[in-house]
């Protein structure tokens, strides 16, 4: 006759409860993975997103940075002041990198399951971002430029259109018909000459202007270089043309005199010589 086995209820019933509470952890543990995975993904995708976004941000603004607007010189401190907008855009913008690099990092940080990806994103990103800031700040300093330039050159042409303008006056061959005119030629050239006085250190400030351009090393130096010899040169040209009709007038300011005392002594000599040659020697001592 057969032996029967004795089983113990509660053993059996433990041990159907030890397994169904193993296999619920397991489940409990596979969800948490599943739902870590899917909010890595999602975070992922959301990085992304707003990378794509910045990126196509970034793409459009670099075309404005890269415009060449700075060669027409029309209109520059407009230009300029559009600029100054475009970079404070630039800056309003830096949350948003800083936000997504930072949000990168932090994935890269956890061993995200994207993690080369994550940061080989970022590096791009901030590369694009420093581009874009560098080149901005080329184009306002092109536009710096421009503008010193056309400063510089308005200027330098007024100046050399005044120097032209007094060279007619320092060329001048007229020297005066006599005494009285001469006197008067000498006082509008003294006025000439306190008009230059006047405006020389306007010459300086033009001068000086250029020498700061040059040593800045302006991408125009060479235009520069050239207005500030020619003025130099016509300035100094003025002054010689001046120094030479200042003497002339001087030397036929003595002229005029000594043409002067000449007919004056002429005139007493004539008078003298009518009296002496008189036949009338009177008729009594009264």
């Amino acid at each position: 006759m057969a032996e029967s086995k004795n089983t113990d209820p509660f053993q059996d019933v433990q041990s159907r409860r030890d397994t169904v509470l193993k296999r619920y952890q397991l489940l409990k543990e596979a969800t948490k993975h599943r739902r870590t995975k899917l909010e890595d993904a999602k975070r992922f995708q959301q990085f992304r997103r707003d990378a794509d976004e910045l990126e196509d941000w970034i793409a459009e603004k670099m075309q404005i940075a890269l415009d060449e607007s700075y060669k027409d010189p029309s209109n520059l401190q407009g230009k300029i002041q559009k600029h100054q907008m475009f970079e404070a855009e630039i800056s309003a913008h830096q949350n948003a990198f800083a936000s997504l690099k930072q949000s990168g990092e932090g994935m890269v940080k956890e061993n995200h399951f994207a993690s080369q990806m994550i940061q080989d994103k970022v590096e791009a990103m901030k590369q694009l971002w420093d581009n874009l800031q560098v080149k901005s700040t080329e184009k306002r300093k092109r536009l710096e430029d421009a503008q010193k330039r056309e400063r510089f050159i308005h200027e330098a042409d007024e100046v050399l259109a005044w120097i032209a303008d007094k060279e007619a006056v320092a060329s001048s061959e007229e020297l005066g018909r006599d005494l009285e005119h001469v006197v008067m030629l000498q006082k509008k050239f003294n006025d000439f000459l306190k008009d230059l006085e006047a405006n020389e250190n306007r010459i300086l400030s033009v001068t000086t202007q250029a020498k700061q351009l040059i040593e800045e090393g302006h991408p125009d130096k060479t235009l520069i270089v050239e207005r500030k010899e020619a003025f130099n040169s016509a300035w100094t040209n003025l002054k010689e043309l001046a120094a030479d009709r200042e003497a002339k007038l001087s030397a036929s300011m003595e002229v005029q005199k000594f043409n002067r005392d000449v007919d004056e002594t002429k005139g007493w000599i004539s008078e003298k010589d009518t009296a002496l040659s008189t036949d009338d020697y009177g008729r009594d001592l009264a």
